[in-house]
């Protein structure tokens, strides 16, 4: 069964400014009075030339934004992949009073974490979990498909979602055979490092765990 869960991220347009320059400009002709040179300042006639015309400014294009990529629902895109788990150590303080009980196996259980913030953990496969402490053992072998929402980011991971159920079966304690049971997990959070092909993964709620995982 599932041991280890209890359980569970613009285009600035510059419009410039377009300034019109107009000009005007000016001439003189002599005009003669009467046709005769009186000794007289000859009478200007001033002429305005038209401004010309003012351009029409040219359309400003606006700046097309460039696409960036979307966020994964997942969070950290590490995360993505199938993993499977390689080394699992739980400390158990809550099930015998007083006691110790540590945990390995289940090597194999393959965890499928997707991009659109899915988890998959199956534990088909994978080898029996085993534990000892306060001069007892336990064993069985875990069973059955578990599925959860999953977000990591900054090293922190969180489950969401129903619980999962997740069978034992082969069940041994202390040597003697025990009938098959079966668990129902709720979503769990811990914390992570991932880094390639390596995953680690840790929570303290309501065990001790360490899980590692490749992919």
């Amino acid at each position: 069964m599932r041991s280890r869960r209890n359980h569970l991220v613009a285009a600035i347009a510059a419009t410039p400014m377009l300034i019109a320059l107009t000009a005007c400009g000016g001439g003189a002709a002599p005009n003669p009075v009467g046709g005769a040179d009186l000794g007289s300042p000859r009478a200007i006639t001033i002429q305005t030339i038209a401004p010309s015309p003012t351009p029409s400014p040219t359309p400003l294009k606006t700046a097309t934004p460039v696409p960036t990529a979307s966020p994964v629902a997942i969070g950290d895109s590490c995360l993505i992949g199938k993993w499977t788990l390689t080394s699992l150590v739980m400390k158990d303080t809550a099930s015998v009073p007083g006691t110790t009980l540590t945990f390995t196996g289940q090597v194999g259980t393959v965890m499928t974490l997707g991009a659109e913030g899915t988890e998959v953990y199956d534990l088909t496969g994978s080898t029996p979990l085993v534990g000892s402490g306060g001069g007892h053992t336990f064993s069985w072998q875990g069973e059955g498909v578990q599925r959860f929402q999953f977000h990591g980011e900054a090293g922190e991971w969180w489950e969401s979602g129903p619980g999962q159920t997740a069978t034992a079966t082969h069940v041994v304690v202390d040597g003697v055979a025990q009938p098959d049971f079966s668990n129902v997990g709720p979503p769990i959070a811990g914390s992570y490092t991932c880094s390639g092909s390596n995953l680690r993964m840790t929570a303290v709620d309501p065990v001790d765990l360490t899980e590692i995982f490749r992919k």
